[in-house]
C-alpha cells in the first residue's frame, strides 16, 4: 500500500527526531560523566600534590628552626659577613662540623639541597657539596636577592645552577635581630616523581620548560637524570631514570597523543589546570597537568599524570551502543508504521520504542508535566518501586519534585523562587552543579547529575546519571584537606567555613555562641627537651583528649602549631568555661608517658552584637594572654 506523502514526511520526522533526542541524551550523559572523571582525576591530583608541598614545608621549617637554635650557627654566619678568605675556610669546616650530621638526617627527608648564603650573594657552605664555595649567585637565583631585599622567606620552584627544584629559603638574625644571610632547603622534583608514582600510585612525571633549562645532565653523588625532549609538548623536557623510561615516557606517549596534540599545546599555553583523554590501544587514558609557578608567578614546570579510565571506556561503548540500538529500533518502528496503518498501532509502535531506547541507557528516565510521571523507563521503576503509575502520582501530591530530597548541596524544590519552574533552576545552576538526591526503595540515599530536555507535545524528558558512587569518593577527598595531618582533628580552614556560617545564623537569630582558643604551656620546652617526635605526640594526645570530650554539636581543630580551638554552638561564656574546665582537668590528668603531665591554657569570649570576625577573635586571644600572664593551665573569659 503506498502511503501519501504527508505520511512519509510525518515518518522522516518521527525518525529524525527520536534518534537526535537519543543522540542528545546519551552525548549529554556522556560529557557529563567524562568531565566528571576528568575533574576528579584532577582534583586527586592536586590533593596528593598539596599535600606533599605542604609536607616539605613542614620539614624545611624544621630543619630551619631546628638549625637557628643553634647559637654557634648564629655567631659563625655573623662572623663569616666579615672575615677573611682564610677565616672563612676554617669558620665553614667548623660548620660542616655541626651541621653534617643534622643534614643526613634531613636527606632521609628528602631534603636536596642545605645551603648557606652570605648577604652580599655569596655561597657560603653547601651541606650537599661542602667543596663548591664562594660563587656569587645574584644572576642565578631571583628568591636569594627577593630574601636579601625583604628580610622574609619565600618558597617557590626555582631553577639553580645545574638543577631545578622547590625551594624554601629563609632569613637569618642574629641575636641583635640583624640580618646576616639565609638558608635554602630544597627538594628535587624527582620527590614529586617518586611519591606519586610509589605512594599514591599514580603514575606521573615532571617537566620542565626549555627556557629556565641550561643543563643536560644533572648529576649529584647519588643521582644522575638525563633530560630528553617530553612527548607533551616540544617546548618541555623530561628527567628518565627509574621511574621513567623512553620507551614509555617518550616514544610510547608521543604515539598515544598525537591525536590531541594542538589541544594541549593550547592549555598549555594558558598556563591552567586541566585534563583531557585519549583513546589508546582499545583502552583511554587520562591526562591530568598541573602547572607549576617560577618566583614571578610564570609556568615553568607541569606535573603531568596518565592514568587507565575503565569508566570513560564503558560510557563511550555504551553510547555507541545505544546510538546503534536507536537507528536499528527507529528504522523497524517507521517500517512498521508504514506496514501497519492503524493509529492504534503506530501509537502502540511508538511507545515501545521509547521504552527499548530508554532501557538500552545507564541513565534513570521519565517523562513529566513536573506534576504526574507521564513515562518512565524500568531502571526508575526500580529505583522507586513505582508498581502503579496513578498510585505512584498520588501518593506524591501530583508534584514529581517530592521525589529530591531537600538536602544540602543539591537540587529541590526547596530552592524555587517566587514563581519559578524547576527548569529556572536548572539553567541557572552550573553543569557541574546539576545534581539531585533520591531515596531509593530501601531508603538508600542515591546521587544522580539531572539533565531535562523539553519534548514536542510540551512535556520534560528528565535523565537522571548516577553518580553516587562519584560523589562519595569526591566528598572523601574534599574531607582530606579539612583534616590536620598530624592530630587527624579539623584543621583552621574547616573551622572558618563552620564559623563564618555559625556567626551569621547567630547575628540573624541572636542565638549564643562562644569560642575559646587553647594554647599548650611551654610547648617549647617538649620540643627542646624531648625533640620534636615527642613534641607531635603531645600535639596529638591533646588533641584526640579534647576531640573525644568535646559536644557533637561544638567544633575542635587546629588552629597553628601549638594553638587549638573550640565552637561552641547555642552555649554562652559560663557553659563554655565549665566545658573548658573539664577539659584542662582531663588534659592534665592524661600524662605523656615520656613528656609527663601536659597542661593547657584556655582564653573564651562569648559573642557580642556588633562583633566582626575578627573582634571576637582579638578579644578570645586577650583571655588567652591573661590566662598565660596568671600562671597557665587555667581558664579565662573575656
Amino acid at each position: 500500500m503506498n502511503i501519501s506523502i504527508k505520511s512519509k514526511v510525518h515518518l522522516f520526522l518521527l525518525f529524525f527526531l527520536l534518534n537526535t533526542l537519543v543522540y542528545v541524551v546519551t552525548d549529554i550523559n556522556k560529557e557529563n560523566k567524562i568531565d566528571t572523571v576528568l575533574s576528579g582525576n584532577l582534583k586527586i591530583l592536586n590533593a596528593h600534590y598539596e599535600v606533599l608541598l605542604e609536607t616539605q614545608n613542614k620539614i624545611a621549617i624544621g630543619l630551619y628552626k631546628s638549625t637557628l637554635i643553634i647559637d654557634r650557627v648564629l655567631e659563625i654566619m655573623k662572623e663569616a659577613n666579615t672575615s677573611s678568605k682564610e677565616e672563612k675556610i676554617k669558620l665553614r669546616a667548623e660548620l660542616h662540623n655541626i651541621l653534617k650530621v643534622k643534614y643526613g638526617i634531613a636527606q632521609e627527608k628528602d631534603v636536596l639541597q642545605f645551603h648557606f648564603v652570605l648577604p652580599n650573594n655569596e655561597s657560603f657552605y653547601r651541606a650537599h657539596k661542602i667543596e663548591k664555595f664562594g660563587d656569587h649567585l645574584t644572576d642565578v637565583r631571583a628568591d636569594y636577592i627577593y630574601t636579601h631585599k625583604t628580610k622574609k622567606p619565600i618558597r617557590t620552584f626555582t631553577q639553580g645552577r645545574v638543577a631545578h627544584g622547590f625551594r624554601n629559603v629563609f632569613p637569618i638574625f642574629d641575636k641583635d635581630n640583624i640580618y646576616i644571610g639565609l638558608i635554602d632547603v630544597s627538594f628535587s622534583s624527582d620527590n614529586f616523581q617518586w611519591y606519586l608514582n610509589t605512594i599514591s600510585n599514580i603514575h606521573s612525571h615532571f617537566i620542565v620548560n626549555k627556557d629556565i633549562f641550561n643543563a643536560k645532565i644533572w648529576e649529584r653523588d647519588d643521582l644522575i637524570s638525563t633530560y630528553v625532549e617530553s612527548s607533551e609538548s616540544k617546548d618541555y623536557m623530561l628527567s628518565l631514570g627509574d621511574i621513567h623510561s623512553k620507551e614509555v615516557c617518550i616514544i610510547e606517549n608521543k604515539i598515544k597523543l598525537e591525536s590531541i596534540k594542538e589541544e594541549i599545546d593550547y592549555k598549555l599555553s594558558l598556563g591552567k589546570k586541566f585534563a583531557s583523554y585519549v583513546k589508546h590501544d582499545d583502552h583511554y587514558n587520562v591526562m591530568s597537568f598541573l602547572p607549576i609557578h617560577n618566583i614571578n608567578k610564570k609556568v615553568v614546570a607541569w606535573i603531568v599524570s596518565y592514568e587507565d579510565s575503565s569508566l570513560i571506556y564503558s560510557t563511550i561503548k555504551n553510547n555507541s551502543f545505544v546510538m546503534f540500538a536507536s537507528l536499528i529500533i527507529s528504522s523497524l518502528i517507521i517500517y512498521l508504521l508504514i506496514k501497519q496503518q492503524q493509529s492504534r498501532i503506530e501509537l502502540e509502535q511508538q511507545h515501545k520504542l521509547l521504552n527499548d531506547i530508554l532501557n538500552e541507557t545507564d541513565n534513570v528516565m521519565f517523562i513529566t508535566d513536573f506534576k504526574d510521571i507521564k513515562y518512565s523507563n524500568d531502571k526508575f521503576k526500580g529505583l522507586v518501586n513505582m508498581k502503579n503509575i496513578n498510585i505512584f502520582n498520588s501518593e506524591r501530591g501530583h508534584n514529581i519534585l517530592n521525589i529530591f530530597s531537600p538536602k544540602e548541596g543539591y537540587l529541590h524544590s526547596g530552592l524555587l523562587v517566587d514563581k519559578e519552574e524547576f527548569t529556572d533552576l536548572i539553567a541557572r545552576t552550573l553543569q557541574k552543579d546539576r545534581i539531585v538526591s533520591i531515596l531509593d526503595k530501601n531508603f538508600i540515599s542515591k546521587i544522580f547529575m539531572i539533565n531535562i530536555s523539553k519534548t514536542e507535545n510540551q512535556d520534560y524528558l528528565v535523565s537522571l546519571s548516577d553518580v553516587t558512587k562519584m560523589k562519595e569518593y569526591q566528598l572523601q577527598t574534599e574531607k582530606k584537606a579539612y583534616m590536620d595531618g598530624l592530630t587527624n582533628v579539623y584543621n583552621r580552614n574547616k573551622f572558618d567555613e563552620i564559623f563564618k556560617s555559625e556567626l551569621k545564623y547567630v547575628q540573624r537569630y541572636s542565638n549564643h555562641l562562644s569560642i575559646a582558643i587553647l594554647d599548650i604551656d611551654k610547648f617549647k620546652d617538649f620540643n627542646d627537651t624531648y625533640g620534636h617526635l615527642i613534641g607531635d605526640e603531645v600535639l596529638i594526645t591533646m588533641a584526640q583528649t579534647v576531640n573525644n570530650s568535646v559536644r557533637e554539636t561544638d567544633t575542635f581543630a587546629r588552629w597553628g602549631g601549638e594553638e587549638f580551638i573550640i565552637l561552641f554552638k547555642n552555649a554562652d561564656s559560663a557553659i563554655a568555661k565549665i566545658l573548658s574546665e573539664k577539659f584542662r582537668k582531663k588534659i592534665e590528668e592524661n600524662k605523656h608517658p615520656i613528656a609527663g603531665k601536659i597542661t593547657v591554657s584556655f582564653g573564651i569570649t562569648e559573642y557580642k552584637k556588633g562583633d566582626s570576625i575578627e573582634s571576637i577573635f582579638k578579644r578570645c586571644d586577650d583571655a588567652l594572654y591573661i590566662a598565660k600572664e596568671n600562671g597557665r593551665n587555667r581558664v579565662e573569659v573575656l
